[in-house]
């Protein structure tokens, strides 16, 4: 009888703390959010959480602040630290979310640049508003920083936006 009401406390307790635990949103090529409810994102905490990147330095590959960070390794890893799972490369994430106009883009919409001679890979970084700033990690020997979307390169080969919250 003991036993019996030990594993029904355990099992009780199992199902409580399962219910604690962090939410994770996963969002499919498709674009689609999965149980949106899920997941409370803010505009600002987007923004917070990539200008907290700033001097990280670039490493093809990189997705973490301790190996360092490509493009697309630090717009996963941002959106992964707020429950979204976006795909690692750019140019799949360039196909999550809704696409957004660049006269209506809004802090933590996810922004993306063709890279001239390079295939269908793509540039990617985080826009943190103020009318053309945005965060990316450019290149090697280069670190996380921001940028004007609205001058010389990053003007000329921007090619859209996507809203993912």
């Amino acid at each position: 009888m003991i036993k019996v009401a030990k594993i029904t406390i355990f099992l009780i307790l199992i199902v409580f703390l399962a219910g604690c635990g962090k939410k994770t949103v996963s969002i499919p090529s498709s674009g689609r959010i999965l149980n949106s409810a899920a997941y409370s994102v803010t505009e600002r905490s987007v923004v917070n959480v990539a200008r907290a990147q700033i001097g990280k330095p670039y490493k093809w590959g990189g997705d973490s602040p301790l190996k360092g960070f490509d493009c697309s390794g630090l717009v996963w890893w941002v959106y992964k630290k707020h429950g979204i799972l976006l795909p690692r490369v750019s140019w799949q994430q360039i196909h999550v979310g809704k696409p957004v106009h660049r006269n209506k883009m809004r802090a933590g919409d996810i922004v993306f640049f063709r890279i001239p001679g390079g295939g269908k890979s793509l540039h990617a970084g985080i826009y943190i508003g103020d009318g053309e700033l945005f965060v990316h990690s450019p290149k090697s020997g280069h670190y996380v920083r921001e940028e004007s979307i609205n001058k010389g390169y990053w003007q000329k080969y921007f090619i859209g936006a996507r809203r993912v919250f």
